[in-house]
């Protein structure tokens, strides 16, 4: 604090006191220290700063000016004290991240790993489809979480928005499903089997929603749940049809547990994802490198 700050300080508990006498007493020292403060004060901005009505003292108006400059300093004192805080608890701190459940395996193998090594004390928090209705880019425009990967198209001037190509949409069916051995399934066949849905807020669930619409042929399923992992492990026990990408049931499909049957729709023929951001958030060390590291996956 400086010795300017320090006599403003004193000027503004006079102020808040109503006087000298009362200022000292909040301020547990004498009097005769408040007074010698305030006096050096005003003769160093060569002005009277303090002014007698009746039995309390009030602030002239360069007084009043030298305690909301003092005021506004404060402010700005605290929130730099804060920011640095921030910095210097960034290598032991916590980045937070919301996972589309379609995105989980590759991030948990491809980045997770990277970003803990590099980090080590950082704990990364992960947010998936559990935390519907909230939607993944809504949470990160409202700073819930640092960076969001979802899919299907977002457009909104409040998140930096990277997308990138996520393959053709595929109807995921067991093995032993009617459809398994079709090279492509048309939506007008799918209609004729059991559909597994996701919540209408979750973005592959909107696309799914948009392509029956764009067949004129909207879609009533027979089972919906919130992960697409779920989703996954009831087509392939054979109850149903799950929506997906190959690249989201990868695993499921290597382990001979699901095939991936192209829909023969041209709406069909690519699916977006999405990295997010909101616009102007400092990323910290760890969340950036996260970033850069999804960034140089797509």
């Amino acid at each position: 604090m400086t010795l300017l700050d320090k006599r403003a300080f004193y000027l503004l508990e006079v102020s808040s006191c109503g006087g000298i006498r009362a200022a000292a007493e909040h301020l547990h020292t004498n009097p005769s220290v408040v007074s010698r403060q305030i006096r050096s004060l005003e003769q160093a901005l060569g002005m009277a700063l303090l002014e007698r009505q009746g039995r309390h003292v009030m602030l002239t108006e360069a007084g009043q000016l030298v305690v909301d400059g003092f005021l506004a300093q404060r402010r700005l004192n605290s929130e730099l004290g804060d920011t640095l805080s921030r910095l210097r608890n960034l290598q032991a701190g916590k980045v937070v991240v919301s996972v589309g459940d379609g995105f989980v395996d590759s991030f948990i193998n491809h980045v997770m790993k990277r970003v803990s090594e590099h980090y080590p004390d950082v704990l990364i928090e992960i947010k998936t489809g559990i935390y519907y209705p909230r939607e993944p880019h809504e949470m990160v425009a409202s700073d819930e979480v640092d960076i969001a990967i979802t899919y299907g198209p977002i457009s909104d001037p409040r998140l930096v928005v990277h997308s990138f190509e996520r393959g053709p949409l595929c109807a995921l069916v067991a093995p032993s499903h009617a459809l398994a051995g079709h090279e492509r399934v048309s939506v007008a066949e799918l209609l004729q089997h059991k559909l597994i849905f996701l919540p209408d807020v979750s973005g592959s669930q909107q696309f799914v929603n948009a392509l029956f619409g764009a067949a004129g042929q909207p879609a009533t399923p027979a089972y919906r749940c919130n992960l697409h992992s779920v989703s996954r492990r009831m087509a392939s026990a054979g109850i149903g049809v799950s929506f997906m990408t190959a690249a989201a049931a990868r695993s499921e499909i290597e382990a001979g547990l699901l095939k991936a049957i192209p829909i023969d729709h041209p709406m069909a023929a690519s699916s977006q994802g999405n990295l997010v951001k909101r616009v102007g958030r400092r990323l910290s060390p760890a969340a950036d490198y996260l970033w850069k590291l999804m960034m140089a996956m797509q």
